[in-house]
């Protein structure tokens, strides 16, 4: 008996440890940005017309979109690039299931002056709002340029390989424009105009390569358009929105499987423009794209 009960009283010890938590120190979860970025939380940038939170746990990405305090563009889904290696799945943003985008470095300029980011859960406020991310996505590294004025927001996105490699899938942008939006206006490269309704069809509008591509909301009188500067091109490259009952969510599409050298660029724009007072005949929208263009000339 007094041989037992010391045995048993270790057999409980044991069992004790093997089944209690660890310190938290040892449950933090591996840091996978460089050391003074952000992991979590939110940093929202604010001019005059447009609102946007940027998300550090999707890759330091747009989140949503405010113009004027309406919601032109969700947070159901995500933003920014994402690509699939050959065979294997995707990386990007918010994706896990190939692997995450590791962001290296942050840089915001408020009205031409760089402003440190420390933290997170803060409003900046300005007429010109540039936020720049320099990250890696795969085998390629990334430099993603945000900037918003009292007029549009600009989308400007360079990647280069880092090694030989193959994607099945490049969406090089992506924006997910609510489902109220009812029918789509796109120019396309030769300067045709084509139209088509959108109506939860669960299929792909539009599905060619464009210049501009416009949605009409008629509850808000609002048209949100997406403008490329340089259209997007690349192998089976489309532009398309993804007719949908929760958004319709318009990727660009750079390739449908593609392969890449060491050293090889990518550099793309999407200037993106909310245009109240827009009725369904479009005119407000065709206006406003010809002056975007003007302002940004058509690259090759």
């Amino acid at each position: 008996m007094t041989l037992a009960r010391p045995l048993l009283a270790c057999c409980l010890s044991l069992l004790f440890l093997s089944v209690s938590p660890l310190p938290a120190a040892d449950q933090s979860p591996e840091r996978l940005y460089d050391p003074g970025v952000p992991e979590t939380g939110f940093l929202t940038l604010e001019t005059d017309n447009y609102t946007i939170p940027m998300d550090a746990a999707s890759g330091w990405t747009i989140e949503k979109m405010f113009y004027k305090g309406y919601e032109f563009s969700l947070n159901n889904g995500h933003y920014g690039t994402v690509l699939r290696p050959k065979g294997e799945q995707w990386w990007g943003t918010g994706h896990k299931e190939g692997g995450r985008e590791v962001v290296h470095k942050l840089q915001l300029i408020v009205d031409g002056k760089e402003v440190p980011i420390t933290k997170t859960g803060e409003t900046v406020k300005g007429q010109r709002i540039e936020f720049i991310k320099h990250s890696t996505i795969w085998k390629f590294k990334v430099r993603a340029e945000t900037t918003i004025t009292n007029s549009e927001v600009f989308e400007r996105t360079q990647l280069e390989a880092l090694a030989d490699c193959e994607l099945d899938l490049l969406y090089y942008f992506m924006h997910c424009f609510p489902p109220t939006s009812t029918k789509w206006m796109a120019r396309l490269p030769d300067g045709t105009i084509e139209t088509g309704p959108l109506s939860h069809s669960k299929k792909m509008a539009v599905s060619q390569d464009t210049s501009w591509v416009a949605q009409f909301n008629p509850a808000e009188q609002l048209s949100v358009l997406c403008y490329t500067p340089r259209v997007i091109t690349g192998n089976k490259s489309a532009s398309m929105i993804w007719d949908l009952d929760r958004y319709h969510k318009y990727y660009l599409r750079h390739n449908d499987g593609q392969a890449f050298k060491q050293g090889e660029k990518l550099d793309f724009t999407v200037i993106v423009k909310a245009i109240p007072q827009e009725t369904g005949d479009w005119k407000a929208t065709q206006k406003a794209a010809a002056e975007l263009m003007k302002q940004f000339p058509a690259e090759k």
